[in-house]
């Protein structure tokens, strides 16, 4: 079974108290979700071991149509998409002490053999 990743960005508001110094709420906007993109415009894509792959070849591009942000009302984007888990269900970040081990050999910026 192939897996991949399709990088999104979200924006995060953060509501910081003037007067104490301090950050009182963080809020995330799932409804302004986009495709994450390199300085050369091209989508952000990677395989099962986090490399980096090109989006013209086949399976990148059915990862990226299958995992498009798609919501009930498209014109109201109200709440995460509805082809994702909700957004309860979402993780904060990835375990890097379980990825330092699993992508220890892995060098994603080493040239194609």
């Amino acid at each position: 079974m192939a897996k991949r990743w399709v990088r999104y960005v979200m924006p995060v508001m953060a509501e910081v108290d003037d007067e104490a110094d301090e950050i009182t709420r963080v809020v995330t906007l799932p409804e302004e979700i986009r495709e994450d993109r390199d300085d050369m415009g091209n989508f952000l894509i990677y395989d099962d071991r986090f490399v980096r792959e090109t989006g013209d070849e086949p399976a990148p591009t059915h990862a990226f149509c299958v995992a498009e942000p798609r919501w009930e009302h498209p014109q109201f984007r109200v709440g995460g998409p509805v082809n994702w888990p909700k957004t309860g269900e979402w993780e904060e970040g990835f375990d890097m002490t379980e990825a330092d081990d699993r992508y220890a050999e892995i060098n994603p910026y080493a040239l194609d053999e």
